[in-house]
């Protein structure tokens, strides 16, 4: 089942190499069900915006050991946060006085 899936995965390649979003790939080292941090790297070649962190010493299902945080493996990405703060901004600078037919048109 799982050289159909990869291979399948290798028909779909095109369509992968469309996504555009920023995807993070995160691989076991000591995984012994399936060779992951060599699959990460291969999905990392066919996503053109994927990003791969290695887990030393983690197995099959990293997300459910104690020591793995998936928070702070986002956060350490930079895939999930806040974007930069927009610079605050300064209303007097930016002050256009109301051009006149705008202040008859007030009244």
């Amino acid at each position: 089942m799982l050289s159909e899936a990869a291979a399948h995965l290798e028909e779909s390649a095109a369509s992968l190499r469309r996504v555009k979003l920023p995807i993070q790939l995160l691989a076991s080292t000591d995984d012994r069900v399936l060779p992951s941090v060599d699959e990460c790297r291969r999905l990392q070649r066919l996503l053109p915006n994927a990003r791969t962190t290695e887990l030393p010493g983690s197995g099959h299902v990293p997300l459910l050991e104690a020591r793995i945080s998936l928070r702070d493996v986002l956060r350490t990405s930079g895939l999930v946060g806040r974007g930069p703060a927009a610079p605050p901004k300064d209303y007097v600078a930016s002050f256009a006085p109301p051009s006149a037919e705008a202040i008859l048109n007030a009244a």
